[in-house]
């Protein structure tokens, strides 16, 4: 099966080409959020933020969380900040999930459903992270790729298909995509790092053990994965936004060194 993508012009090789043009693009200011951080929107169904004391000279490392019915932009706002209030922009997408598979049904069809949401997901992620650097200065080689629940399995799916987009991919209680082994056969996965965590003791979701399940696959197809398992009753804690934080900041400076 080819990609199911139409060629785009890679927003890594357009940093200096946004950063000289007249043209803000399409992000306003919109208020404050948590921390004192700045909140910028625009037209498409997606939120963007900046710490309050940003360094326009300063490339930033970016986070981009997509969003479902269970971590709305609000909540992808708070976790950003909580990861850090002045190391990174953001970016929430809206609806930016694959839809839920429903049972019966063929699984051919299936595969087709969630490739064809998968192809309009990434390109909304390129258009959106294109027209945010033009306002907001962003580390090309530090983009990061976030979700919770069901968005988290997106976006694991996502990096995996699009390894060259992300330095890396955050998930809180995601599973191992069911689509992934016709994106990565016959190739290992190289590219970003994959930072999986989830409640350890959760019931009847069994987060922790899904979690576990897909670092092991993960790992088999060839990619660097971190696992943490928390004992908190939510997906995503503070607790575990710290220790992403700092793995994060780890990665960062092995690469600069």
């Amino acid at each position: 099966m080819n990609g199911p993508r139409e060629e785009i012009e890679s927003w890594r090789l357009s940093t200096e080409m946004f950063r000289d043009s007249e043209d803000v693009g399409s992000w306003r200011p919109s208020g404050l959020g948590w921390d004192g951080q700045s909140l910028l929107t625009t037209a498409s169904d997606a939120v963007g933020t900046v710490p309050e004391n940003y360094e326009p000279r300063y490339a930033y490392p970016l986070i981009v969380w997509l969003c479902d019915e269970d971590c709305g932009s609000a909540q992808a706002m708070d976790h950003i900040a909580n990861l850090s209030p002045q190391n990174y922009v953001g970016l929430a997408l809206e609806n930016a999930a694959l839809p839920k598979r429903m049972s019966p049904q063929d699984p051919r069809d299936a595969l087709v459903v969630s490739l064809k949401h998968l192809v309009a997901i990434e390109n909304r992620i390129a258009a959106v992270v294109r027209d945010f650097r033009q306002t907001v200065h962003v580390h090309s080689e530090r983009v990061f790729l976030a979700g919770a629940g069901h968005a988290a399995t997106t976006a694991m799916l996502i990096a995996m298909h699009q390894p060259d987009w992300f330095s890396g991919c955050m998930t809180f209680g995601g599973k191992y995509p069911a689509e992934a082994g016709v994106l990565v056969r016959r190739r290992r996965l190289v590219g970003p790092r994959f930072w999986v965590s989830a409640p350890k003791f959760d019931r009847p979701s069994n987060y922790g053990e899904s979690a576990m399940h897909a670092a092991r696959q993960l790992i088999a197809a060839g990619a660097d994965v971190t696992t943490h398992l928390h004992t908190g009753s939510r997906l995503v804690t503070r607790s575990a936004l710290i220790e992403l934080d700092r793995w994060i900041i780890s990665g960062i400076l092995a690469e600069a060194g």
